[in-house]
């Protein structure tokens, strides 16, 4: 009684043990799954709201090329009430765009003129400004020449802009004269705009203007030419608050241009809650990603491109929480009927494993002593042939033994290496290591190792030219061969095999068809099971590792593959497996 008492005991607190011990994997595990699904999806909401200010940024400078094809046609004649009748609908249609304008190139000794024109057009007090101390407007000093904004739309609430010399600010003037050169559209760093009565930050964007038809093709060429530029104004607030204004993602994040000194990186910070972008710089921010479990190179910071120009959004990463599903399934472990079925379960499960170790062992000495024997026979009668005749053998005869020597051993060595990555591969142990093949040769060379010294042909079909694929060079070495020689071993020695290798985008596709004996369909759910061979094989050698090599191949890949045969009428294996 007291020893049943103590097996009790001792039963019991096992028991006990395990439940705890498997309640808490089972809780990590599901905390695990908590975090990496709250991962995607802070991974996808970063993926589209970057993608999402790309596209609406590319919009706005889309403006910008539509303008320059206008002025293109025209030869740089457009009229002032023409400019704004054309901007009107894009002004209308992005509300992001604080101001479209058309800025000349008007040397120094043009400048009284160009001044009178203005104002003869009825705007008597114009004149060419620049700011003083970044704060106030005066008149533009004498310098070699001027870019001063013209064409001004919409003209209300932008007048403080209207005649002001781009050219005079080292920003502005850093991007005129990279857009000159390169031809193309450029952004600037961070500015305060001159008609700015908010506490923001804005940018512009330049697209250069030519006194040819054409973009001329030297830099030289362009400063010659260069006749002024089309300006699209933004306010950073404004291209961000209209691009999210729809959306509900309560992500904040921060913006900073790379291609400027760190103190005039920060851009502004979106407040996801009150859906505003403000000038205040949050270090929190940064600080969350670089503690950030979920935070990686890709999830936290996303980068896009403005004017050739690039930007980087650090999304602030949500809190660490308490997983509630994890805590249930702690909980709920630690029920004693649960942790009793959980120990049974992996007693059981041990059992089964073991018996199957032991049947395995079984199998494989069974195997040895029926498939090794022949092949070592052949071997050594091989080299005994060679050594004992080898002054009688003429020079095809010796060579013919060795190659069979060669074939026989080879085939060992596959049989063996088989066995070894099903019993690692069981265990959880099989090595993965792909590397870059060229699909056809490599397809090639296996058909040539599988052909030699046999009667039959395989008939190779291909689309895959030039293609690679990131396979595991043995892995896929003895998909093809188990399947190819299966298919010469079941066949008639008249009929050819047929191998077919299709590829698209993402996969590649074997197909390798048989007119032979075909599997009977009782067979079929387990010919993929170590040492199972189907019941029509009769005295046709064979270990039955070939179809469970394939699905461990496949398997490792992450392909998928199917069988279609009919007794009697032939087998047909497609096996599906991804370029990466």
């Amino acid at each position: 009684m007291i020893k049943r008492s103590l097996r009790t005991q001792i039963i019991l607190g096992f028991t006990l043990i395990a439940g705890v011990g498997l309640s808490i994997i089972a809780a990590v595990f599901v905390g695990k799954g908590e975090a990496s699904n709250q991962e995607d999806q802070f991974q996808w909401q970063t993926h589209n709201l970057t993608t999402i200010l790309q596209r609406n940024l590319n919009r706005y400078i889309d403006v910008l090329a539509f303008l320059q094809d206008h002025y293109m046609v025209m030869q740089g004649q457009v009229k002032r009430q023409e400019f704004t009748s054309l901007v009107a609908r894009s002004l209308h249609a992005y509300s992001g765009i604080q101001a479209l304008e058309w800025a000349p190139f008007v040397p120094q000794t043009e400048r009284l003129t160009y001044e009178k024109t203005i104002q003869a057009e009825g705007y008597a007090t114009f004149q060419i400004t620049e700011l003083r101390n970044n704060k106030e407007l005066v008149r533009a000093g004498d310098r070699p020449y001027y870019i001063p904004v013209t064409y001004l739309a919409p003209f209300q609430d932008n007048e403080a802009a209207f005649g002001f010399d781009l050219n005079s600010d080292i920003v502005r003037s850093i991007a005129l004269q990279s857009a000159k050169d390169k031809a193309d559209v450029v952004a600037t760093g961070r500015i305060r705009l001159v008609q700015e009565q908010r506490d923001q930050f804005g940018f512009l964007v330049v697209l250069p203007l030519y006194l040819t038809p054409t973009v001329p093709d030297s830099i030289e060429a362009r400063r010659t030419k260069f006749s002024g530029v089309l300006v699209g104004v933004f306010r950073i607030s404004d291209v961000i608050e209209e691009a999210l204004k729809d959306l509900s993602y309560s992500l904040d994040f921060a913006l900073y241009d790379q291609n400027t000194m760190v103190n005039d990186q920060f851009l502004g910070r979106y407040d996801a809650i009150n859906k505003t972008v403000t000038t205040i710089e949050d270090k929190a921010i940064f600080n969350a990603i670089q503690h950030s479990s979920i935070c990686s190179t890709t999830t936290c910071t996303h980068k896009i491109t403005v004017g050739q120009r690039q930007w980087q959004v650090q999304f602030l990463p949500p809190d660490d929480h308490l997983h509630y599903g994890a805590s249930a399934t702690l909980l709920t472990g630690l029920v004693l009927t649960i942790s009793l079925v959980l120990f049974l379960y992996s007693l059981s499960t041990e059992l089964a494993q073991m018996k199957r170790l032991s049947d395995l062992k079984l199998e494989f000495f069974s195997m040895a002593s029926h498939e090794l024997r022949t092949p070592l026979s052949t071997i050594l009668l091989s080299a005994e042939s060679l050594q004992v005749n080898h002054q009688y053998l003429s020079e095809e005869q010796r060579r013919a033994n060795i190659q069979r020597i060669h074939r026989t051993a080879e085939h060992m060595r596959q049989q063996i290496t088989d066995l070894l990555t099903l019993t690692r591969a069981e265990a959880g142990k099989q090595e993965f290591n792909p590397e870059l093949l060229d699909l056809e040769p490599f397809c090639q060379q296996i058909i040539e190792e599988v052909e030699a010294g046999c009667n039959q042909r395989i008939v190779f079909t291909r689309d895959c030219q030039n293609r690679k694929a990131f396979w595991d060079k043995k892995l896929a070495r003895s998909l093809l061969t188990n399947l190819l020689s299966n298919a010469m071993k079941y066949s008639p020695n008249a009929m050819d095999v047929q191998f077919t290798l299709h590829c698209n985008d993402q996969t590649a596709t074997v197909q390798i068809c048989d007119c032979g004996i075909g599997i009977p369909t009782p067979d079929q759910p387990h010919i993929h099971n170590a040492f199972y061979r189907g019941s029509n094989v009769g005295k046709i050698p064979g270990t039955g590792l070939g179809l469970a090599m394939v699905k461990t191949s496949v398997a490792l890949h992450r392909g998928e593959w199917n069988i279609k045969s009919r007794e009697g009428q032939g087998t047909t294996v497609t096996v599906k497996l991804p370029l990466e």
